[in-house]
């Protein structure tokens, strides 16, 4: 007779080493999921600083095209008035003739154009933009002194009530 085998016995460790328990797989996935939270968190976090910046570039470039504009036309008004804002006839900016004819200036959301009354791309038509100039007297250095002037600013808005403003100083030329 032969002597019956019989199976050999296993470890516990030895049987364990083959899968993992239920509460493992459980501590895994939280781990996981958080893990992932975090990254996507980060992901989205990132994507939102590069849209701001590129939001904020687009309007500053809309207002430095138009203080750009603005600086291209000469200091005194053909017709020597000296009053902020345009002159009689000069409905459109086209016919502006001195600094000070972009006091008022305004365009809204979907009509901003170039000097040549070219729209810009979608991506602008966003914004809104505005002109102020004002005769002002201020002490710049290197001019060894207090000089009269103008100040132009450019303001550019968005929907959301941010606003990015660029102003210079124009000092009234030497006679």
């Amino acid at each position: 007779m032969q002597a019956e085998r019989k199976p050999p016995i296993l470890s516990q460790a030895r049987r364990r080493a083959g899968g993992l328990t239920l509460a493992e797989v459980m501590l895994a996935s939280a781990v996981l999921a958080f893990i992932v939270a975090g990254l996507t968190q980060t992901i989205v976090s990132g994507q939102s600083h590069t849209y701001n910046a590129l939001h904020e570039e687009r309007a500053l470039s809309l207002a430095e095209a138009l203080m750009d504009e603005v600086l291209a036309l000469p200091y005194a008004e053909l017709g020597g008035d000296t009053t902020p804002g345009p002159d009689d006839g000069e409905t459109t900016r086209d016919l502006f003739d001195g600094l000070d004819d972009f006091h008022g200036f305004s365009e809204d959301t979907g009509e901003l154009a170039d000097p040549a009354g070219v729209l810009y791309p979608e991506l602008f038509q966003r914004f809104t933009r505005t002109g102020n100039a004002s005769y002002d007297t201020t002490t710049v250095a290197g001019f060894g002194g207090a000089r009269d002037g103008l100040a132009i600013t450019g303001t550019v808005a968005d929907p959301g009530g941010r606003e990015w403003a660029i102003t210079r100083f124009v000092a009234e030329p030497a006679e």
